[in-house]
């Protein structure tokens, strides 16, 4: 996935990755109209890069070596688990 390069770049270099604009954001200015266009990107510009709660909260649960539970786990490999025999055997339609 890109994703990764973008961290790792940022993390070599100590530039931050690229600016990607929120999905929802990309919606509204495909149906904007053209006389919203400047303020809709002046908004755009004047978002964070990043939530300091969000990263917060994600470097206090990568510290916790209890997190991901072993429930959570269980429940995830059993999704797995489903997921890759219906791709070895799909059910017949």
């Amino acid at each position: 996935m890109d994703t990764d390069s973008h961290f790792s770049a940022a993390r070599d270099n100590g530039a931050s990755p690229a600016r990607r604009s929120p999905p929802a954001f990309e919606a509204l200015l495909k149906g904007a109209s053209s006389a919203h266009w400047p303020e809709l990107q002046q908004t755009l510009h004047h978002l964070p890069d990043a939530r300091p709660e969000a990263v917060a909260r994600a470097r206090k649960l990568i510290a916790d070596p209890d997190y991901p539970s072993q429930q959570t786990e269980e429940i995830l490999a059993r999704h797995l688990a489903v997921q890759l025999r219906a791709e070895i055997n799909p059910l017949p339609t």
